[in-house]
Order: structure tokens, then sequence, then C-alpha cells
């Protein structure tokens, strides 16, 4: 996986290979209506889509909001459904997490080796937090949404075993 957003609209979910299939359809009905301008939420009814991705295409500058009171005129609503009909993709499920910097917020434990202490069964967060190279609160938050194995030690206290570490998918050097 990459470190950035991709940037076409079409890698960043479904939504532009859908309205790029209805494109005859959103082009007859825009042609045939009487509007000239579209707010946010009739312009995402008429594209068949949910308002995120068109207000995400907006800031990207895909899509330019020059009409009065920040509305999208017709003829920018066509321009765009043309340019979607041309140029986009399917929608590829095997890089769906790309589109989600944050999705997956402890890749960074995944990404790390280090040298397990030699004699040590189990560590507390913040010792494997320091050999790792990440905060504490990053384990933490590991084990609570039960992404790595602990047991606890005390009642505020938590300790990480080398299996417990291993069945989370994470590596160390030994």
């Amino acid at each position: 996986m990459s470190g950035h957003k991709p940037r076409l609209p079409w890698k960043r979910g479904p939504a532009a290979w859908k309205v790029a299939g209805r494109a005859d359809e959103i082009l007859g009905t825009l042609s045939g209506s009487p509007r000239h301008f579209y707010s946010l939420r009739p312009a995402a009814l008429l594209l068949g889509i949910s308002t995120q991705p068109l207000r995400e295409w907006l800031k990207r500058g895909y899509l330019h909001q020059s009409g009065p009171r920040r509305q999208i005129k017709r003829e920018e609503l066509i321009r765009f459904v043309h340019w979607l009909q041309a140029r986009a993709e399917p929608f590829d499920p095997f890089h769906y997490l790309e589109r989600f910097p944050h999705t997956y917020p402890f890749k960074k434990l995944g990404r790390l080796q280090f040298v397990w202490p030699k004699g040590r069964k189990a560590l507390a967060p913040r010792e494997l937090a320091a050999l790792a190279g990440c905060h504490p609160s990053l384990v933490l938050k590991a084990i609570r949404q039960g992404r790595l194995l602990a047991r606890r030690r005390s009642n505020c206290r938590w300790e990480v075993t080398r299996n417990a570490w291993l069945k989370a998918g994470y590596t160390y050097s030994i």
C-alpha cells in the first residue's frame, strides 16, 4: 500500500464508476431540466450518489461551484459527467483501503521491527511502544479494540506476550 491518497475520482471509490454507468440517463435528465444551477443535495440526487463524494470532488477541483450561492452550473455537471463517462474505470476492490488514509491505524505497529528482549515472555505497552518506536497509546488502542491480545497484570496494567504479538500479525527480529 502506498502512503498517499489516490487522486483520481474513480480510484477513490465506486461513486465515479456509478455515475459513469448512468451517464446517458443523467445527461438526458440534465438536458431536459429547466434548472440552470444545482446546489449540493439536488446535484448528488441527480447523479445518484451521496453528497460526500460530490464534496470531495468539489474540494479537489474536479467540479466547480461557479453559480450563485456556490451552486453548480448545469453545464459544469454535463462536462463532469462526460469526463467520467470517457475516463472512469471500475473501482478496484484490491486497493479499497488505500482510499482511507487512517482506516487501519495500527499498521505502524506491523511495519516496525525490533529485537524482543531476551528472557522476557511479556512486555508492558510502554516497553513495547519504546521498542517499536511508537506512542504507548497506540498499543493500548490496539489492545482495547481487540487487534492485539493482552492480559491484565492488574486493574489498569496490561502485558503483551510474544505469542500474542505474533498472532496479531506483527513481527520482530530475533
